[in-house]
């Protein structure tokens, strides 16, 4: 037996296809949502790219920068998640979503002194003027999108806590276009128009995820998913501090593990700049991974949670073994085409200015990493498994000890004593991202009890 979410009543238990396809219903909309983080960037890019080179790096920058530091901030706000599938009442959901709201006042706060203050620390680090002075005009208007897009997330935590996310599909669909479409007027002009150049493309993100966060948001209020009437003062502090709590464990592991990305590109780019070209387009293909993953694990996270709150474990370890091999099956049915169309993969990133002997190593790079998209994907499970189960704090220390001290510390040590150079780094990062799935995984199992005490 388990229950519904919004009522409270208990239904018979699942069968196990049936199970996927519970999973599935509302993951695959949190998965566009994800993805299409990842195509607003990337038509931003295309759009920009017509201005030049300088354009093309300030704003490639300046959004890898604020993405960076956004998905700290979704990692955060994932523990409300947590909160309301435990209990999933439009009040409680309501107390939650609001504690959600001043949670992202700092991290706005911060990312508009990032906006402001970021350009001229690139000026001060001897980047060339034109360059600061573009990456400014966009960071500085860019970076008033981060609470929004905060915003929608809570919503969309809210959405998913009650298994309602269908909606975020056709959000996330009107975001990627209504920015394709802003940024090309906004960039370039019309008619006699000339446009506001990079700056436009800020604007255009902006401007969509303000609408996006107010449709969502008038969205849940009209079906009464939440609410603020008779809202708590106390209890909305408390919910806040509740999710700094579980949540800064989240964000911490997020962020190192963005950095860690950042470390093993740079330090591919000392030996060789083949290197950190195959290694960007490696990262690049393994961010469609990390979309559907990151999803299955929302939705996983909520249903442990509310089955930790019922106190059924049983129920519980049957829907982790099922997540299990569907993000596994999932993962590896990608990393298969992935590898099989490896030539294709690359094409979309290499141009004919690019020497033949780079292009072969980005496609040897990506078939040979691909096996291991499914220990990514994994990991990626295994810790939205435990922070359903308000487990934060020793994942986070267990996977960035795996990352850096196995991941990097080994990566350099078989590039310099072992003589392997670039492709030791490389080494290095695949053994850390294997050791973190297998802790993880032993983490999961044993959580999987359902202890009552978070950890």
């Amino acid at each position: 037996m388990h229950g519904d979410p919004m009522t409270g009543k208990t239904k018979p238990s699942l069968a196990g296809w049936t199970i996927v396809q519970s999973i599935l219903r509302p993951a695959l909309p949190i998965a566009s949502f994800y993805l299409t983080e990842i195509l607003v960037g990337l038509t931003d890019l295309a759009v920009v790219g017509a201005l030049g080179t300088a354009p093309l790096a300030a704003v490639g920058l300046g959004k890898t920068v604020l993405l960076s530091f956004l998905t700290i901030g979704f990692a955060v706000l994932s523990a409300g998640t947590v909160f309301m599938a435990e209990g999933p009442s439009p009040r409680r959901c309501g107390e939650v979503f609001a504690a959600c709201l001043l949670v992202t006042l700092p991290f706005a706060a911060v990312a508009l002194a990032i906006g402001v203050e970021s350009g001229r620390v690139l000026a001060w680090g001897g980047y060339e003027p034109d360059l600061a002075t573009l990456y400014d005009a966009y960071t500085g208007i860019l970076a008033w999108a981060i609470a929004p897009a905060m915003i929608f997330a809570a919503l969309k935590n809210v959405l998913n806590a009650v298994e309602r996310t269908q909606v975020i599909f056709w959000l996330s669909a009107g975001i990627v276009l209504g920015n394709l479409a802003g940024s090309i007027v906004l960039v370039h002009g019309f008619g006699t128009w000339p446009g506001l150049g990079v700056a436009g493309a800020a604007w255009a993100t902006v401007v969509v995820n303000l609408g996006a966060a107010g449709i969502l948001a008038i969205h849940c209020f009209s079906r009464g998913l939440l609410t603020f009437v008779r809202l708590r003062t106390m209890a909305v502090l408390q919910w806040a501090g509740a999710v700094l709590r579980l949540g800064w464990a989240a964000g911490g592991q997020q962020g190192l593990e963005s950095v860690l990305f950042v470390a093993v590109l740079f330090a591919l780019g000392i030996y060789s700049a083949d290197w950190l070209a195959a290694g960007t387009v490696v990262f690049a293909v393994m961010e469609l991974n990390f979309a559907l993953n990151s999803a299955l694990g929302e939705v996983l996270a909520a249903r442990l949670a509310r089955l930790r709150a019922l106190e059924r474990r049983c129920e519980a370890r049957r829907l982790f073994r099922i997540a299990v091999v569907l993000s596994g099956g999932s993962a590896a049915a990608f990393a298969l085409l992935v590898a099989i169309f490896a030539d294709g993969a690359v094409a979309i990133f290499a141009t004919q200015e690019i020497a033949p002997a780079t292009v072969s190593l980005m496609r040897s790079l990506l078939r040979w990493t691909a096996p291991l998209f499914v220990l990514d994907a994994w990991q990626l499970l295994f810790v939205h498994a435990l922070r359903g189960l308000r487990r934060t704090v020793v994942p986070m220390i267990a996977s960035a000890s795996c990352y850096w001290a196995i991941g990097l510390g080994g990566g350099l040590l078989l590039a310099e004593p072992f003589g392997l150079g670039a492709s030791g780094i490389w080494t290095g990062f695949c053994l850390g991202l294997a050791a973190a799935a297998s802790i993880l995984w032993l983490m999961t199992q044993h959580a999987t009890g359902l202890a009552n005490r978070p950890h």
